[in-house]
């Protein structure tokens, strides 16, 4: 009988352990900082963290960690020209999209992905990138309110030019 006891005993510290563990890997998920937030509602991207209403400023060389959440009924896609043949992370449930010369994530309704890559620089030197994100599904005509800017800045170099 104690042998039996003392089993279901170490079966529950064992998957109460798991447990504990599998909520630190979710816990984890938010534990980057993150640079930017966009939220999806209503057809639109609003940026609720970042450089402006408008869009996200980044800086070349540094890890980006961009939070996208869905508060809209239907699926809304994050593309952008400058996730184009860049490798990137998803955490959460997200689907890749390819479109042409850009890629980005799909997003479910009431879903949560961080977005993290590598920020590129520019090829010419000390310059400065600037790149568009969008919708793929609501985004993709000029005026629409699912489009966005990124610009990329690059600290490399001199100050003040020369």
């Amino acid at each position: 009988m104690r042998y039996i006891v003392g089993s279901a005993a170490a079966v529950t510290v064992f998957a109460l352990a798991t447990v504990a563990g599998a909520q630190q890997v979710q816990k984890g998920i938010e534990v980057r900082p993150v640079n930017a937030e966009v939220v999806m509602k209503d057809k639109a991207f609003h940026i609720t963290q970042g450089e402006s209403t408008k869009g996200i400023m980044l800086i070349a060389g540094s890890q980006a960690n961009i939070r996208l959440r869905n508060e809209d009924t239907v699926a809304h896609e994050f593309v952008s020209t400058l996730l184009y043949n860049l490798p990137f992370q998803v955490m959460g449930s997200g689907t890749f999209v390819k479109a042409p010369k850009a890629a980005g994530i799909r997003v479910d309704p009431g879903q949560t992905v961080v977005l993290s890559f590598e920020v590129p620089y520019d090829s010419k030197e000390f310059q400065d990138l600037y790149e568009v994100f969008f919708c793929n599904i609501h985004g993709t005509m000029h005026g629409d309110k699912m489009r966005g800017e990124i610009l990329v800045l690059d600290q490399r170099g001199e100050i003040g030019g020369g």
